[in-house]
């Protein structure tokens, strides 16, 4: 009798399967959301971080009176000049230039939320064609006038159709004249396929301590649109942009232009 009691009181190995299961259906269920949870707190962040550095530029456009020339993996996170141009147009914000804080990796370069540079685009437009680029150039917003102006960095809704220099169409072009793109490629940066996202590199840039290669912008357009998982058609990027009017604007109250 003693023994048939204690024979009921525990657990066949079939039952125990059955809570093992039902532990692992439940865990699973909640670690998704937290992953997901997760994954919305980088992006937040990566948002606000892009909008504080666009504020940095802004301020020191407003002390300097042009726009800082992008970082190069060389140049420890400082805006790297050169002449009356910088050394590239598409590289990364320059941090310590800025004064910017965050996370820095090997070569100094400021990192997104998911560990990778932030990527920083000038225009390059030169309207009187001195060889100055008129938004990086000291005085030559100025001496080459509001009204002929020129900044060429474009932004889409989509690659579909888009040119090196436009949009596909005007339907899907966000911005055609902006004198400046901060972007960060989100949370694939180490794999991304999608024609959208690969509008935002093309190009790669090297040169710094690490050794290593940065892939970066090759032209003057960019894509910014919804967020998607959807094979084929991933997009993660986080992209801002600066309007030339609110540049104007913001010169013209600190007394940098006309």
């Amino acid at each position: 009798m003693m023994m048939q009691r204690q024979r009921q009181s525990g657990f066949s190995l079939v039952e125990l399967s059955i809570v093992l299961l039902i532990m692992g259906l439940i865990l699973g269920g909640l670690a998704m959301p937290l992953a997901v949870q997760r994954e919305n707190s980088r992006i937040k962040d990566g948002q606000t971080q892009l909008q504080s550095i666009q504020a940095a530029i802004e301020g020191f456009a407003l002390v300097n009176g042009f726009l800082p020339c992008p970082a190069t993996p060389a140049s420890a996170g400082f805006a790297a000049p050169s002449g009356g141009a910088c050394v590239t147009q598409h590289g990364f914000v320059p941090a310590t230039t800025l004064d910017v804080g965050g996370v820095r990796n090997a070569d100094n370069l400021l990192l997104d939320p998911w560990g990778s540079p932030v990527r920083y685009s000038v225009t390059d437009a030169d309207a009187d064609g001195n060889g100055n680029w008129d938004f990086v150039s000291s005085g030559e917003m100025q001496s080459v006038t509001m009204s002929v102006l020129a900044p060429d960095l474009v932004v889409c809704s989509t690659a579909t159709g888009a040119s090196a220099t436009a949009c596909g169409s005007a339907n899907v072009t966000l911005s055609n004249q902006s004198p400046l793109v901060i972007y960060s490629l989100g949370k694939d940066w180490t794999s991304f396929s999608s024609a959208d996202q690969m509008e935002n590199v093309g190009d790669n840039l090297g040169g710094g301590a690490s050794g290593s290669i940065y892939p970066v912008a090759a032209d003057a357009v960019f894509v910014t649109r919804g967020r998607s998982d959807r094979v084929g058609s991933e997009f993660d990027d986080l992209v801002v942009w600066m309007s030339p009017n609110a540049l104007y604007r913001a010169l013209v109250d600190a007394g940098r232009l006309p």
